[in-house]
C-alpha cells in the first residue's frame, strides 16, 4: 500500500515537473504561434484593410493576362516576371511578383478589370509575408525554424503531462467547467487546465499538421517517401531530394503543396523538332488552365529564369485539398510535362495536404476556420494563465519544481514512452537526453554531504 502510495506522489510529482519544464520552454514560442497563425487565418481580410486601394480591384470582368502584363513591363521596365497569381476573390487585384535587374523582389498589384497598376511592395517585408516568416521561424532561418519544430514537439508533451495532471481521480469539481465561484489557486488552476482540455485535440491537430513543413523532421517524412509504396507513388516522391529542389517550389516556398515541394524536379519537354512550336504566353498558359479546370482563384503561374533551365509551372491550391492540380510545362514549346492532383498523390501526401489545409481554417469552410481561431485564442490564455500560476508559486526570484519523491524511479511503462517520443521526434529526443542529464546533475550537486557518503 505505502509502495502504491510513493508510486502514485512521485509519478504525479514527476509529470507535473516535466509540465512545468515543457511550459516554460514553449510558452512564448507557443503564444508567438498562436498570435501569427491567428492572424493568418484572416490573411486576405487583413491585407484589405492594411494596404487597403493597392490590392483592390475593380467589379467587372477580367482583362487577359497579356494584356495586364504590358502594364506591368511599361510600369517596371527591365524587370522580369516570375509569378502570377489571380485574384483570391473578385474585388482584389492581381498579383505580379517582379525581379528588377537590380534589387530585391517586388510584388505589383495590377486592377484585373481596368488594367491599372495600383502599385508595389517589397515582396520580402509584406506584412503577410512576415507573420507567415515569423510563424515558420522563417524570419531567422535556420535556427528560427528549429526553435518552432523544437517547440511544437514540446507542446505535445505539455498536452500529455497536462492531461495526466487534469485526470479527475476522484475529483468533482473543476472537470469540464471551471469552478468560477472559487478563489485564488484553484480559480486560476481551473481556469488554466480546463479551457487547456477543450483545446487539447485542436493544439495536437495543429502541432502534427504543422510538423510536415518544419525544418527538420518535415524532411524526415518526405523521405519516407522512398521507402514504401504506401508513401512514394510516382511523381509525389520519385527518389530523394533536398528541400525545395523545384526552383518553382524553392521561390514559393510554402505557397505549393507539401506533396510537391518535396517531388524531384519536373522532367523537361523534348525537342520534336516542330518548326511551329514556340514559347507558351501567359494567355496560352491561362487556356491551359482552362483546359484543366484549374483557370480561377488559388491559381500561381510560376516561370522560371531567364536564360536558366526549368519548367513553367502552374500551381492551382484552392481552400479544398482534393481539388489540388499542379501542372508543370516545358517553357520552350508549352509541352505539359507532368500533371499533379489528388489522384497522384500518396497517401501520406493526401493525409499532409488535407492537414495543411484544415490547419490554415480552409479545408471545411468558415466553421473550419473559426475552430482553428478559437483553437489560437484559447491557447494564448491557457499559456498565459500557466506562466502567471509559476509566477505566482516561484520562491523569490528563482524558478523551483515540485520535488521529487525521494526513492522513486519512474516505471517502465513511462520511460518506454518518453523513448517512443524520442525517436519519433529526434529533436525531443535529443532536448530529453539533456535536461534528464542536467537534472541528474543539479540532483548530486544538491544532495547533502551525509546522504552521498552513505
Amino acid at each position: 500500500m505505502e509502495e502504491d502510495r510513493l508510486n502514485r506522489a512521485g509519478l504525479y510529482r514527476t509529470m507535473w515537473r516535466w509540465h512545468m519544464y515543457a511550459g516554460l520552454f514553449v510558452a512564448p514560442v507557443l503564444i508567438l504561434l498562436a498570435v501569427t497563425g491567428g492572424l493568418y487565418l484572416y490573411k486576405n481580410e487583413i491585407e484589405s484593410l492594411w494596404y487597403g486601394d493597392l490590392v483592390a480591384g475593380s467589379a467587372g470582368p477580367s482583362m487577359p493576362l497579356s494584356r495586364q502584363q504590358t502594364a506591368v513591363e511599361a510600369a517596371f521596365p527591365g524587370a522580369e516576371i516570375r509569378q502570377v497569381s489571380l485574384p483570391p476573390y473578385e474585388g482584389r487585384a492581381s498579383e505580379w511578383r517582379l525581379q528588377p535587374a537590380d534589387g530585391d523582389s517586388l510584388t505589383a498589384f495590377v486592377d484585373p478589370a481596368t488594367g491599372a497598376v495600383n502599385g508595389s511592395i517589397a515582396s520580402d517585408f509584406r506584412l503577410m509575408k512576415v507573420l507567415a516568416d515569423i510563424h515558420g521561424g522563417d524570419i531567422v532561418a535556420p535556427v528560427g525554424g528549429y526553435i518552432v519544430e523544437l517547440a511544437a514537439c514540446w507542446a505535445l508533451v505539455l498536452l500529455a503531462t497536462g492531461i495526466y495532471l487534469w485526470w479527475p481521480r476522484g475529483r468533482r469539481g473543476g472537470i469540464l467547467v471551471p469552478r468560477l465561484g472559487s478563489r485564488g489557486r484553484q480559480l486560476l488552476r481551473d481556469l488554466h487546465a480546463v479551457p487547456a482540455v477543450w483545446n487539447a485535440a485542436i493544439v495536437a491537430f495543429l502541432v502534427l499538421s504543422g510538423l510536415p513543413w518544419s525544418t527538420f523532421w518535415g524532411q524526415q517524412l518526405a523521405d519516407l517517401g522512398t521507402l514504401s509504396s504506401v508513401t512514394a507513388p510516382s511523381p509525389n516522391f520519385e527518389s530523394h531530394v533536398e528541400p525545395a529542389h523545384d526552383s518553382h517550389a524553392q521561390a514559393a516556398g510554402r505557397d505549393v503543396p507539401w506533396s510537391i515541394r518535396h517531388a524531384a524536379e519536373a522532367p523537361h519537354g523534348h525537342d520534336h523538332g516542330l518548326a511551329s512550336a514556340r514559347p507558351p504566353g501567359l494567355d496560352d498558359l491561362m487556356a491551359i488552365a482552362g483546359a484543366n479546370g484549374i483557370d480561377r482563384a488559388g491559381l500561381r503561374i510560376f516561370l522560371p529564369k531567364a536564360g536558366e533551365a526549368g519548367t513553367i509551372m502552374l500551381s492551382y491550391v484552392p481552400d479544398a485539398a482534393q481539388e489540388q492540380r499542379t501542372i508543370n510545362l516545358d517553357p520552350a514549346t508549352g509541352e505539359i510535362t507532368r500533371n499533379v492532383g489528388w489522384n497522384e498523390y500518396s497517401p501520406l501526401a493526401r493525409v499532409v495536404e488535407f492537414g495543411t489545409m484544415a490547419h490554415m481554417g480552409r479545408q471545411l469552410g468558415e466553421p473550419n476556420r473559426i475552430l482553428m481561431l478559437a483553437g489560437c485564442i484559447l491557447l494564448v490564455l491557457t499559456v498565459a494563465l500557466g506562466v502567471t500560476m509559476w509566477w505566482r508559486r516561484r520562491p523569490g526570484a528563482a524558478a523551483s519544481a515540485m520535488q521529487a519523491v525521494p526513492g522513486y524511479r519512474l516505471g517502465r511503462g513511462v520511460i518506454a514512452i518518453a523513448v517512443a517520443l524520442g525517436l519519433l521526434f529526434p529533436l525531443l529526443g535529443a532536448s530529453l537526453v539533456l535536461i534528464v542529464a542536467v537534472e541528474a546533475v543539479l540532483a548530486a550537486v544538491a544532495r547533502p554531504p551525509s546522504s552521498a557518503n552513505a
